[in-house]
């Protein structure tokens, strides 16, 4: 599964239970092998990543005033949490005042996004089939009713697979507003087109995200032996939203007229088609990877993710990190997609667990 992951070095919690628990949990683990930061020299890390999340809204969006912007996870760049209040009122202490309080909503970042998918919203964080961490559903729960208030899409995946559970889950995701996927695979890979027909399967066309009614969240495209064997296996199914890797396997690219393809569901009427677009890791299976790249060359390459040997943390506000995801987002636009879903947006915390504020 892609997102809210462990980086080591304490952030485990962090990145498992959300923001709450996130603080509390950091203040009570001993960090080990951390330099110590003065604070003048911290930057806000949640910022540099609004500003990249930004800065492809309106880059799309210019390019197709339709175009849809998704952010996973990552709730801490909706709501200001305490971490980010500290980092203001600690290097300011007397203007304190001046400052957003906890639990503001950051306006430019929403405006920037059309919804929030949100990984475990009933099930399946941290762990595959059991109930998500209290904390962790409650700093979910506050995104979706931002969500709901502001006219934004809430989207979400429960990952389970006993009938009680998925019956559960979907309840709640209704109750919540959300577009919901129920991941029954057992291993959190988003890789296969799950058997039978879609949740609330629709025959009418769907020309916003809010008219989905289903979606089929599609990351990795290994389990296909080739492009056309994939591209084919999703034009035969009936989702209102396609949400798909663009690069088969990683590595070779949806054509123009397979994304035309794939914007008709098999009964015949229009659907959504989205892109994903990782910004927060590099992957060494990636089209963009060089056999030359290591850790420090490019500059950009951080520390490796201890979950996956494949995947690199990056320091994303790098100048040509930011360039490779420009490039990025423009071969995404180019093949006339709906969206673009922005992934692994949450990898501030690992600089943050870096760079502890006391």
């Amino acid at each position: 599964m892609i997102g809210r992951r462990a980086f080591g070095l304490g952030a485990a919690a962090l990145l498992a239970a959300g923001a709450a628990r996130a603080q509390q949990t950091a203040s009570k683990k001993k960090r080990r092998d951390i330099p110590y930061t003065p604070l003048e020299q911290i930057p806000n890390h949640r910022q540099l990543m609004r500003d990249i999340v930004i800065a492809i809204s309106d880059y799309a969006k210019k390019r197709n005033p339709r175009f849809s912007v998704l952010v996973r996870n990552a709730p801490e760049l909706l709501i200001k949490e305490t971490r980010e209040w500290k980092w203001e009122t600690l290097r300011d202490p007397d203007n304190t005042e001046k400052y957003p309080k906890v639990g503001t909503v950051n306006r430019p970042f929403l405006k920037a996004i059309d919804g929030v998918l949100v990984d475990g919203l009933s099930y399946g964080t941290p762990d595959y089939g059991k109930p998500s961490d209290p904390e962790h559903v409650k700093s979910l729960t506050a995104v979706a009713e931002v969500m709901r208030d502001e006219g934004r899409r809430l989207v979400t995946i429960d990952y389970c697979n006993a009938k009680a559970q998925m019956a559960d889950a979907e309840t709640k995701a209704a109750k919540a507003g959300a577009l919901a996927y129920i991941d029954r695979d057992g291993d959190k890979q988003l890789d296969r087109i799950a058997p039978g027909l879609p949740m609330h399967e629709n025959p009418n066309p769907i020309d916003d995200l809010a008219a989905a009614r289903n979606y089929l969240p599609m990351l990795r495209s290994d389990h296909f032996a080739t492009r056309s064997a994939w591209v084919e296996a999703l034009a035969r199914t009936n989702y209102d939203l396609l949400v798909l890797d663009t690069f088969w396997r990683e590595t070779e690219s949806l054509s123009f007229d397979q994304v035309r393809a794939l914007r008709y569901k098999r009964l015949g009427s229009d659907r959504l088609v989205f892109g994903v677009l990782p910004v927060g890791l590099a992957r060494d299976s990636r089209f963009y990877w060089k056999p030359e790249w290591k850790l420090g060359n490019p500059s950009f390459l951080v520390a490796p993710d201890p979950d996956d040997p494949a995947e690199t943390i990056v320091s994303y506000w790098d100048p040509k990190w930011k360039e490779l995801l420009g490039k990025y987002i423009q071969g995404i636009v180019d093949l006339n997609v709906d969206g673009v879903l922005l992934d692994q947006a949450d990898a501030y915390l690992y600089f943050e667990d870096l760079m502890p504020l006391e």
